[in-house]
């Protein structure tokens, strides 16, 4: 062992902060367009900063759902889910990634409760509407057909409204 009384400290080094989670978010946001393994690699860093980062989640479930990694998308859909499940656009990404696995009743039930939260949201209507359209037909249901109806004329109605 050195003697102690000779140790000198340095002039002290301010300290280093890591990167924000919510600015490896908005890295990811902006490269999401140019360059989405960048984009997938700062929402990875935003979600291991802060993994309460529901949005960060659900964008990172995109990236991989883009790319056909539909477990690894589920995956963070329901994680963000865990975090916030009073958000309809979480809902409907679990809706489609279940049912691109080919799992239907629990896509109807994703949509549904999307549009629970939010029930002007188009894009689940019309989801919902061509399941349930699916199922009439093959299970000869007029039920279901006549709900596969009903979504498909709310959707026409708000899709009309948008403009």
């Amino acid at each position: 062992m050195g003697d102690l009384s000779s140790f000198r400290v340095g002039p002290r080094k301010g300290l280093r902060r890591a990167t924000p989670a919510a600015e490896w978010y908005e890295r990811g946001l902006a490269l999401e367009g140019s360059d989405p393994a960048g984009a997938q690699v700062a929402y990875e860093r935003a979600v291991a900063g802060r993994p309460d980062f529901a949005d960060a989640h659900n964008n990172l479930g995109r990236m991989h759902h883009d790319q056909r990694r539909l477990a690894a998308a589920e995956s963070c859909y329901r994680l963000a889910l865990c975090v916030r499940d009073d958000v309809a656009l979480y809902w409907f990404n679990l809706g489609v990634v279940v049912e691109d696995q080919g799992r239907m009743a629990e896509a109807i039930d994703a949509y549904e409760h999307a549009l629970a939260i939010d029930p002007s949201f188009a894009d689940v209507h019309y989801n919902l509407a061509r399941l349930y359209e699916v199922t009439a037909r093959t299970s000869n249901d007029d039920l279901l057909l006549r709900r596969a109806v009903r979504h498909f004329s709310q959707y026409r109605q708000l899709a009309r409204a948008l403009g």
